[in-house]
């Protein structure tokens, strides 16, 4: 049989998922003027949204985007995956 990937485990510092999150949180959609953040987080919207949140909708399979499930670990920083 033929093998594929199904999922996999990213690992980021979590200076860095905080810096990514924070970049997109005041980007507006022209069309809505709402925040783009709201419709990257799920159920959690703009007003709940974290970085973990944001990462862990990105990676959902089920949500219609990714084509594959990404499980996001944040790492304290200065530490290794373990």
């Amino acid at each position: 049989g033929a093998m594929a990937v199904l999922e996999y485990q990213v690992f980021y510092r979590r200076s860095y998922a905080e810096a990514a999150f924070a970049s997109c949180q005041g980007v507006r959609l022209p069309a809505t003027g709402g925040y783009a953040i709201a419709t990257m987080c799920g159920r959690y919207g703009a007003q709940l949204c974290t970085a973990q949140r944001w990462l862990d909708f990105q990676g959902n399979k089920n949500n219609g985007l990714a084509p594959l499930q990404i499980d996001f670990r944040l790492l304290a920083n200065g530490s290794e995956p373990g």
